[in-house]
């Protein structure tokens, strides 16, 4: 056998080297292939890996998290947990998000946390270089000074004794670099990214004081965590929740689950027209290499290792195209890797921008092994129509001209019925619902059509009425697109292939496109029917949405009467969004003044008005929540659902079901009194500010910037951004989102382009003869360019 490999590699190497280009074009569209589903695969399991690593770097030694909402907690809770019994340690924990305001790094968002740093200085699995000093303690313990991670003093040029500015929440504060942040081993550690205050220090800076986010605990080894979880809850807010540290990497990857999905099925769509490109190029060369194979017939070789020699012949080209396709995929992981960040921390969760796990030098070698495996195995399988052709064939047949073609011509009828029978599957898999979430029938109805339309390509190929064009026209262009017809109709198997390998990259686009243009246009008209306040004020760093943390994401409660105020403002509402869990997962509490908004503006209700939801809520204290939470609950109008407050758990009746598009966790909506009376918060996350008939914007504008300003103790002026401004910032965001399904869709069709030149060109190889007597005849140039 491995006598046999060799001459079989030796006779492959030599065709390949026969035709060149046909070789290197075949090696392209399987390297795009490739490279695609390895950069998709690379940045998902990357972006994922890099906010597991930040969790449970930070996590340390904790076995629990006691987390609140986005209020945060109280630190007295701190001692009651203290003195549960099996609890070793509980470490407060102030976690914000900063973003640089100088350098060429500007806008640039870092975590800093506030930790308990006298305690926790060696067990968290970072250590600090900084200088000694007489005054040690006290620069540790100073709001203006912080240690900052490693890699982050490399890129902003920074050590210690320099100073940084940074924005957090409407605050520009300036800290000065009193240490470096290092992990304790050699690897790359998520605190190298990171910077750290002591928690005292930082309650003061990030104006937490009394207030912590979480509590890291430490529980007794011989004890069950779960046992002493339970005593813990016993002595906290029904609101607050304990969970393991790896709980949060887990609901991360839950609510990504549909979006990683749906990618690294597009980007399989780039392997599946790759598998036309290669059923293609075997097709041509089993066809052209017929006397060669009756050769090889007549002097002894068995059918299975005919079958193998054009098996290994695409698993060559998916060698080569593996190699190239992992080079090219782990470039192109690094640009999806920051454009995956941006999206998720747009949509779902801050995550970290960089490439920090998959992309280091030790495992690129992983990452290489893999592509050559796709390529390998995506080529192999769409080689196997024509291998199995290929074993097939009898001496005696390899040697009669025509033989191939028509068995070809005579195939189609049944390539056809199959088309039919797997378009029938499509239809019949189509109905039934997702399973577990995933509409894995519905990949499966897809692909049941795809194969359909392919298999139906060459009987549409094949050009039955032909004729129809020779009698047409007798003029030479008539004759000429005759003879085009003809040979098309001549190689119906390979040049439906090639037929077919087009559709499929334009099909997935023109699918995907109309699909989000479809979403995009629904987006729209929720947005102009919805978002109807005249200018809406917000923290400065709003639009930047996760990322900016739960103090930049707040407002005073004061400012109302600011605003108000003013003579062309004729109403202000006040707008509160936190996050809560509800049945385990994360969801959008939303408080304002209902019978406000009732008068101003709208929701899209499911049924009924908007405007009497809205009131009715109001009075009697019920939520309106939006479909897609409506739908994960399993709730309608007139349900009651139950929801656990800082004051104890609570049941409301659900007063309507409106349309939002706004959050993927789902929404609830209460009046702003109710919300005060749960959450004794009062806290304002935006102003929706309405103007009176025949107000100017940008004066009002102007005068509550300047207003403002003077109400933030020199830190940055909040945002007064205008309806249309917050219109276009929202399908901005949308247009982001699909910006990737885009990159891999392009990627599909440039395959595509690739098989039809790699046909043509084959074509044109083929028929070097029927040209020449083509211009033989009188035939110019011109002419068989047209052709």
């Amino acid at each position: 056998m491995p006598t046999f490999i060799k001459v079989v590699v030796l006779i492959l190497l030599s065709h390949l080297r026969q035709w060149p280009l046909r070789t290197l074009l075949t090696i392209v569209g399987v390297s795009l292939g490739v490279s695609a589903s390895v950069a998709v695969r690379t940045a998902n399991i990357d972006v994922l890996r890099s906010f597991e690593q930040a969790v449970l770097t930070v996590a340390g030694p904790t076995t629990l998290e006691v987390a609140g909402d986005d209020t945060g907690l109280d630190e007295q809770v701190v001692t009651s947990v203290r003195r549960v019994s099996g609890v070793l340690s509980a470490s407060p924990v102030i976690i914000q998000t900063a973003v640089r305001m100088q350098g060429t790094q500007l806008g640039q968002a870092i975590q800093v946390l506030g930790l308990d740093l006298l305690d926790e200085l060696h067990t968290r699995g970072f250590q600090v270089d900084q200088p000694e000093t007489e005054n040690q303690l006290m620069r540790m313990v100073d709001p203006q000074t912080l240690f900052l991670g490693e890699a982050l003093a490399n890129e902003w040029h920074l050590s210690v004794g320099d100073d940084v500015d940074l924005l957090v929440g409407t605050g520009h504060l300036q800290f000065r670099v009193v240490g470096i942040l290092q992990g304790e081993t050699d690897r790359r550690s998520a605190w190298e990214r990171m910077a750290i205050m002591d928690i005292a220090a930082a309650q003061i800076a990030f104006g937490l004081v009394g207030k912590v986010d979480r509590l890291d605990i430490v529980t007794e080894t011989n004890l069950s965590v779960e046992e002493v979880g339970e005593r813990i809850r016993t002595v906290l807010p029904p609101h607050v929740t304990v969970e393991r540290p790896a709980n949060r990497t887990s609901q991360v990857e839950q609510m990504l689950g549909a979006f990683r999905m749906n990618l690294t099925v597009l980007s399989w769509v780039g392997l599946l027209v790759g598998m036309f490109l290669i059923y293609n190029t075997m097709a041509f060369a089993v066809a052209q290499r017929r006397r060669e194979i009756g050769i090889y017939r007549a002097i002894g070789m068995s059918q299975p290792r005919i079958a193998v020699l054009f098996l290994m012949e695409a698993a060559l080209y998916g060698l080569f195209g593996g190699v190239l396709g992992s080079a090219a995929g782990i470039a192109l992981a690094h640009e999806l890797i920051t454009l995956l960040s941006r999206t998720i921390s747009d949509l779902y969760v801050p995550v970290g921008i960089g490439a920090n796990g998959l992309l280091r030098t030790e495992l690129l070698g992983g990452i290489v092994i893999e592509g050559i495996l796709i390529g390998c195995v995506v080529s192999m399988i769409g080689a196997i129509g024509p291998s199995w052709d290929a074993s097939r064939t009898t001496p005696v047949k390899a040697l009669a001209p025509g033989d191939y073609e028509a068995s070809q011509q005579l195939r189609v009828g049944t390539v056809a019925v199959m088309g039919m029978v797997l378009l029938l599957g499509a239809g019949l898999l189509s109905w039934p619902g997702p399973i577990g979430g995933v509409p894995l029938l519905g990949y499966a109805a897809t692909l049941c059509l795809l194969a359909g339309l392919a298999c139906l390509a060459p009987i549409c190929v094949s050009g039955r009425h032909r004729r129809r064009y020779m009698g047409r026209d007798c003029a030479m262009s008539g004759v000429m697109r005759g003879i085009a017809v003809e040979h098309a109709a001549r190689n119906p198997g390979r040049n439906g292939v090639t037929v077919s390998a087009f559709m499929v990259g334009l099909a997935i686009m023109i699918g995907v496109l109309v699909m989000v243009r479809s979403f995009r246009h629904t987006v729209e008209v929720w947005v102009t029917d919805t978002v109807l306040a005249d200018l809406v004020v917000a923290p400065s760093m709003w639009l930047r949405g996760t990322e900016i943390g739960t103090v930049g994401r707040s407002l005073p409660a004061s400012w109302l009467g600011i605003l108000a105020s003013d003579p062309d403002v004729a109403a202000v509402d006040s707008y509160r969004d936190v996050r809560i869990e509800v049945n385990g997962r994360r969801v959008a509490v939303v408080s304002r003044d209902l019978r406000l908004h009732a008068q101003w503006s709208r929701y899209l209700v499911r049924s009924g008005d908007s405007s009497e939801s809205l009131t009715r809520a109001a009075q009697i204290g019920g939520l309106l929540v939006s479909e897609v939470l409506a739908n994960r609950l399993g709730v309608e109008e007139g349900s009651m659902l139950e929801v656990i407050t800082p004051s104890g758990a609570r049941r409301f009746p659900i007063v309507a079901v409106f349309y939002d598009y706004s959050t993927d966790g789902g929404k609830l909506l209460m009046d702003r009194a109710l919300y005060q009376s749960l959450w004794h918060d009062d806290l304002v996350t935006v102003f929706p500010v309405y103007l009176r008939d025949g107000a100017n914007l940008d004066s009002v504008r102007a005068r509550m910037t300047t207003l403002l300003s003077t109400s933030v103790n020199g830190g940055l002026p909040p945002l007064v951004i205008s309806n249309v401004e917050l219109r276009k910032e929202i399908l901005e965001i949308f247009d982001r989102t699909f910006l990737l399904t885009y990159v891999l869709e392009a990627i599909a069709v440039v395959i595509a382009m690739l098989g039809i030149v790699n046909t043509l060109i084959t074509s044109v190889l083929e028929r070097r003869r029927e040209f020449s007597t083509l211009r033989a005849i009188g035939g110019s140039s011109t002419q068989i360019r047209q052709l």
